[in-house]
C-alpha cells in the first residue's frame, strides 16, 4: 500500500475528443478539404472501404470509391458561386444568403481555403447546430 500513497489521484479529465461540437467542425473540415481537391482535380475519388461477399461465400474488404458532389456552380455569364453544406441542408453565416460568390471559377481553391480557416476559429458552428437542428425528426414509436 505504501507505493499507492506516493501518487496524487485526481478527478478523471473530461474526454474533448467526444465533444460534439468539435466533431461537427471536424466532419465540415473533411468534406472543405475534399471539396478543395475537386477544385484541382475533377477526377478526384474518395475511397471507402466495404464488405463483399465473394462466391466462396466468404468475405473480403476492399477499396469502393465514394462520389464527392461538387459544392459550387457556374452561372451564364462565368460566375462561380460556392454553396455549403452539411449533409444534405445548405449552411451560410447569412440566413438570407446561402451562397458565396467567388467570381472567376481560378479563385475558387482560395475561397474555399478562407472558409477552411473560418471553419477552424469556429465561425460556422452556429450554421452547423441550425442545419443539424432542422435535421431531428421525431421519433417514431413502435406499434
Amino acid at each position: 500500500m505504501s507505493g499507492l500513497k506516493s501518487l496524487s489521484f485526481v478527478a478523471v479529465p473530461k474526454n474533448s475528443a467526444a465533444d460534439p461540437k468539435l466533431a461537427r467542425r471536424n466532419k465540415l473540415i473533411m468534406q472543405l478539404m475534399q471539396q478543395r481537391e475537386l477544385a484541382k482535380d475533377e477526377t478526384y475519388t474518395v475511397k471507402r472501404q466495404k464488405w463483399v461477399k465473394q462466391e466462396d461465400g466468404g468475405k473480403q474488404l476492399v477499396d469502393m470509391p465514394k462520389r464527392v458532389k461538387r459544392w459550387w456552380r457556374m452561372d451564364g455569364a462565368g460566375g462561380c458561386y460556392l454553396i455549403l453544406r452539411y449533409g444534405n441542408k445548405i449552411i451560410s453565416p447569412n440566413p438570407d444568403k446561402g451562397a458565396i460568390a467567388v467570381g472567376d471559377r481560378a479563385m475558387l481553391g482560395a475561397v474555399l481555403d478562407a472558409v477552411i480557416t473560418a471553419a477552424k476559429a469556429g465561425e460556422l458552428d452556429a450554421a452547423i447546430e441550425t442545419a443539424k437542428a432542422e435535421d431531428k425528426r421525431p421519433k417514431r414509436k413502435a406499434a
